[in-house]
């Protein structure tokens, strides 16, 4: 019986890092789930809030980088993702992604978790009871000299705010019908037959439901 209770103890240890592998963003935000991490903890995939899963050696697409004027000037950058493999818990100075990455492509090499900040007043705030956000260290796609010359290793800081932002694109996320009313005024100009092209294109990427793409067809194919 000794012999047994011991080898639980020593299993212990083992069942409790299997159980960090995994998050999903409803555990990131569950008070008494997050108090077992530490900052920099690091997991095996995420869950975000939208479902989408990310794993060690999935490719991410960088996107746009956010700025509020609609032409990127030369020192623009991006909000949320960072130059180099770093942890996020002190307050160094980040060298920011320049803005013309957008498009690049990166592999996911590891994701660690880190507890937001507690924000307002508190005497002695406990950081391991605040929520956990996901960050996550990718390398450069590309390989050869052009890996070389770049800034071949990154950091999103934040996948959530990166993929809200639009920064890193969510391929799996559903459109909004103002944004697929968007989708459909840019085809406007086109000729029918281009124009049923892409719309077919946007049914095959899941943009529009079947019923959306019969709908949108029978306009095309009734106008003059």
């Amino acid at each position: 019986m000794i012999k047994k209770i011991a080898l639980l103890i020593l299993c212990l240890p083992l069942f409790s890092s299997a159980q960090k592998k995994n998050l999903t963003y409803d555990q990131t935000n569950d008070i008494q789930f997050v108090k077992q991490y530490k900052n920099n903890t690091v997991i095996d995939s995420y869950t975000t809030k939208d479902g989408l899963t990310i794993s060690v050696g999935d490719t991410l697409t960088i996107g746009n980088a956010v700025i509020e004027r609609k032409k990127y000037m030369f020192h623009d950058v991006f909000s949320h993702i960072v130059i180099g493999q770093t942890k996020v818990t002190t307050h160094k100075e980040f060298r920011y992604l320049p803005h013309n990455y957008s498009g690049s492509k990166a592999i996911v090499k590891s994701l660690f978790v880190t507890h937001e900040k507690f924000v307002g007043y508190k005497l002695w705030p406990n950081r391991k009871e605040m929520p956990l956000y996901v960050s996550i260290f990718v390398t450069e796609y590309k390989s050869g000299l052009s890996k070389i010359f770049s800034h071949s290793r990154k950091t999103i800081l934040n996948i959530e705010k990166a993929l809200l932002s639009g920064e890193i694109i969510n391929h799996n996320a559903r459109l909004s019908k103002d944004q697929k009313r968007n989708k459909l005024v840019d085809l406007e100009d086109d000729g029918k037959y281009d124009l049923l092209l892409k719309l077919g294109k946007l049914k095959e990427s899941g943009i529009l439901t079947e019923e959306e793409f019969q709908e949108e067809k029978k306009k095309i194919l009734e106008s003059e």
